[in-house]
């Protein structure tokens, strides 16, 4: 491995420093950033319920290929107050409170998310990077690390917002299946809702263009996926398309504010930075993606957050049974 690239995250690690690691889809090279203030190429990191971003910044990021990234090293984590995972029990009593509200009311959709609890047994958590950059192709893929705070990694299929020059996209990506199974008017009516949701934010915008949806491979599901796109003027504010677009019906619900107030309500816990976004801005570029299939890391414990959006046709137990497969995206990369 390039030697300026080890030795800038060894010395990050014995000094503290934040660091993060990542790599975008469908490309083949890695980029560290490690923290210098400088405001230049951040790497942020912005909570589901929009309290709390943080940035890495780097004046001078690092890259190398994908093939050559081979890097053994322990962190310090913070430890953490065990936490229980919710039982399949009370799961499925939330999903169907959820579908009960969903029929009963004018909401159309809520995204309902767990956590499930695994014991730290001393992973790899360089190597699981590895792993998930491997099995996750087309993934954002990342590994962010704040000493004493919150060390953070993930493989994310979906783009939030990218800006270049006077062209915005987006993507709606919602619905999941196994390969084997056939979309259902749950799925398709899931993705429908939030193709919606970005084409009226876009309706102001020119050349406004939608395609789509086609089915889309992510690690061992499929979702449906439709591309978006328009041309903005040199004056418009991309920070409050972002405020507008976040979160998204594929992370929150419709109506938003509905779906939203009942999930602060109802779920039960703090969902961090999961189903946040993640942004990467560069000097002329920005690009942000949902922040899905992702865990934080601890001394004792590894919490992995997975969700799946509820409507009125939704089984609570397929609903189990669906974000039990989504989280072996991190748990089937773990390393020893």
């Amino acid at each position: 491995m390039n030697p300026s690239f080890s030795h800038k995250l060894q010395v990050a690690i014995q000094n503290d420093v934040p660091f993060v690691l990542f790599r975008f889809p469908d490309e083949s090279t890695i980029q560290l950033n490690v923290q210098d203030d400088s405001g230049k190429n951040r790497f942020l990191l912005h909570a589901f319920d929009s309290t709390i971003e943080k940035s890495i910044s780097d004046a001078d990021p690092i890259q190398i290929l994908q093939s050559e990234f081979q890097f053994d090293s322990k962190l310090d984590l913070k430890h953490q107050e065990w936490e229980d995972s919710i039982s399949k029990e009370n799961y499925e009593q939330l999903i169907q409170k959820t579908i009960d509200e969903i029929k009963g009311s004018a909401i159309q959709k809520i995204v309902i998310s767990r956590k499930k609890m695994m014991e730290n047994k001393g992973f790899d958590l360089f190597q699981t990077f590895k792993n998930l950059l491997e099995q996750h192709p087309r993934a954002l893929v990342y590994f962010w690390n704040r000493p004493g705070e919150d060390t953070w990694i993930g493989a994310t299929p979906e783009l939030l917002l990218q800006q270049s020059g006077n062209q915005v996209q987006t993507v709606s990506l919602a619905g999941t299946k196994r390969p084997e199974k056939d979309w259902t008017e749950k799925e398709i009516e899931e993705q429908q809702f939030v193709t919606d949701f970005i084409a009226h934010e876009f309706s102001d915008f020119k050349n406004l263009k939608i395609s789509g949806p086609e089915t889309v491979q992510a690690g061992k599901f499929q979702h449906l996926k439709s591309y978006i796109s328009a041309e903005i003027s040199e004056s418009f504010d991309l920070n409050l398309l972002l405020k507008n677009l976040h979160p998204t019906p594929a992370v929150c619900g419709l109506p938003k504010k509905e779906a939203f107030d009942f999930i602060l309500k109802n779920e039960g816990h703090d969902r961090g930075f999961y189903s946040g976004y993640i942004g990467i801005e560069r000097e002329n570029s920005k690009t942000y993606f949902v922040n899905l299939r992702s865990a934080a890391f601890f001394q004792n414990q590894i919490q992995i957050y997975v969700g799946g959006g509820i409507t009125a046709e939704s089984n609570p137990e397929k609903e189990w049974e669906e974000t039990e497969l989504k989280s072996g995206t991190i748990a089937n990369a773990l390393a020893q």
